[in-house]
């Protein structure tokens, strides 16, 4: 049988005999180009998802940005947001929406961009109403608003949206607003004590106010120091007339008390930024 087969092949025309032996290798390319094929589609396939989903990474980062920026404007008292100050803040804002509207391009994120930079050359810029942070609770949600506005004016910088002068004059009104909103907070919550008579209270944010102004061992406000130092010393002075009062003993808390709010009413309102 084999011969048999052998002596056919042989006697097959030459065209017949070179497709029989062309047609493997045919075959083997055909399927090695479509291997070909499927790999570049899937490269071509996964370098689109890639892309897309780096799009959609950076708008949400923008998106999330902005949103953080806008909540810190809202929320910060009117006090720390002087015009200037906001002006640079919208400006990064305008920046960041601009990107946003590069990746996404919406009807949105165009009229938002469009309002904004309209707002910026009108000079209609928002304003909030003045907050006394006359408790912790306050002074805190100050201070956090005030140092996410300080990352937001670091991204700025790094992302080159503002130029270093800008930053330096922004961020050096944030960092000076971040030690006032903290000392008012420390003045407030100590006269409260006082005025309930637990000059305790009043002697601990005297302490926490002493410790926070030599940490940051800045000669400029060495007289801040110096002022609270001796704000604690009367605390003190309170506290052992409270002690002797507790024990029967004549007391002189009273007028005491009365000195300590009196005395150096306009240091206290006096802003640290003015310095």
């Amino acid at each position: 049988m084999q011969a048999s087969i052998g002596n056919d092949y042989r006697k097959a025309p030459t065209y017949i005999r070179e497709t029989i032996i062309v047609s493997p290798l045919l075959i083997g390319g055909l399927l090695a180009g479509g291997l070909t094929v499927l790999v570049c589609v899937g490269f071509i396939s996964h370098s689109l998802e890639r892309s897309r989903l780096e799009r959609a990474r950076q708008a949400a980062e923008l998106s999330a940005r902005i949103k953080l920026s806008r909540h810190a404007m809202g929320s910060i008292p009117g006090q720390f947001l002087p015009p200037e100050l906001v002006s640079v803040v919208m400006q990064i804002e305008a920046a960041l929406l601009d990107r946003l509207y590069n990746i996404s391009k919406t009807p949105d994120i165009e009229k938002r961009l469009a309002q904004t930079r309209a707002a910026i050359a009108e000079g209609n810029l928002p304003s909030n109403p003045v907050v006394e942070l006359d408790n912790e609770a306050k002074g805190k949600e100050a201070r956090v608003q005030l140092e996410n506005l300080l990352k937001q004016l670091q991204l700025a910088q790094q992302d080159r949206l503002i130029d270093a002068a800008t930053f330096k004059q922004a961020g050096g009104l944030v960092r000076r607003f971040l030690i006032t909103a903290t000392l008012e907070t420390f003045n407030a919550t100590a006269k409260l004590g006082m005025q309930q008579g637990k000059p305790r209270i009043a002697k601990l944010q005297y302490e926490r106010a002493i410790a926070f102004l030599t940490r940051l061992n800045n000669p400029a406000l060495a007289q801040h120091l110096e002022q609270y130092k001796r704000l604690m010393q009367r605390a003190e002075a309170a506290v052992v007339e409270q002690n002797r009062a507790d024990e029967g003993q004549p007391s002189e808390l009273t007028a005491g008390l009365a000195e300590l709010e009196s005395e150096d009413a306009d240091w206290q309102k006096k802003a640290v930024y003015d310095d």
